[in-house]
């Protein structure tokens, strides 16, 4: 033990770098794993089928076919309407997406990415007081890659701009009423061609996890946030 103790005193470079690059890691693990258990969430995988496109209206009906594979995910929470302000459920879904999507494109290296490709009036999607005026209509366009495509009762369908080997992509955001509470669900499909060997984003790897916690992340955090405006109210 003291030999170690003497390396790392002559090295306090190598200590400081392993605590910089292993403590934010460490972090990010806990917090998937912690919100992994109070987060409900289905996943399933293959043909485009219109299966999906019963709870996803604005996926194309040619692409409904047999020449794409894709990845649906879903994540949701289920809040006690007591809990949240005595808003309408446009209000409220509105007031959450406006909340969450300000968060993501300033907090999440997936925003980085895009902004990254963006041109300069993608670019000012990503600006808070742009999105916080937003009413998210159709034709709407948030961080650069979604844009409005349907919007229904209390939910709306944004079109993901598609990039690599992803052929079209869709991000469902809803707050629905159920009894006496309302369920707030996050929900992305990403479909490609039958016999791409390409990974795309929701597949697997870092990619995935990525977008897991993001996904998790913001739904908590937005649900939180209706929760505090009921306390201040």
């Amino acid at each position: 033990m003291n030999h170690y103790t003497a390396c790392l005193t002559r090295h306090p470079k190598i200590v400081a770098s392993v605590l910089v690059i292993g403590c934010p890691v460490t972090y990010l693990l806990y917090l998937h794993r912690s919100l992994s258990r109070t987060t409900s969430r289905t996943s399933k995988q293959g043909l485009l089928t219109e299966s999906t496109s019963h709870s996803i209206s604005s996926i194309p009906s040619s692409d409904l076919t047999s020449e794409y594979f894709m990845v649906h995910d879903r994540a949701y929470k289920s809040i006690p309407a007591s809990l949240f302000p005595a808003l309408g459920q446009e209000e409220l879904l509105t007031t959450y997406l406006r909340h969450t999507l300000s968060l993501f494109s300033s907090r999440f290296p997936q925003a980085y990415l895009i902004r990254m490709v963006s041109t300069p009036e993608e670019k000012r999607t990503f600006k808070h007081d742009y999105i916080r005026a937003l009413d998210f209509k159709e034709g709407d366009l948030v961080c650069g890659a979604y844009r409005v495509a349907v919007r229904t009762k209390g939910k709306v369908e944004f079109e993901i701009k598609t990039m690599g080997i992803v052929k079209g992509g869709r991000m469902v955001i809803s707050i629905e009423e159920k009894a006496d509470e309302w369920e707030c669900s996050s929900e992305t499909v990403m479909w490609k061609r039958v016999g791409e060997k390409s990974p795309m984003p929701l597949e697997r790897g870092i990619l995935k996890w990525s977008h897991e916690l993001a996904s998790w992340w913001l739904l908590d955090s937005g649900t939180r946030y209706l929760m505090g405006l009921k306390k201040q109210s």
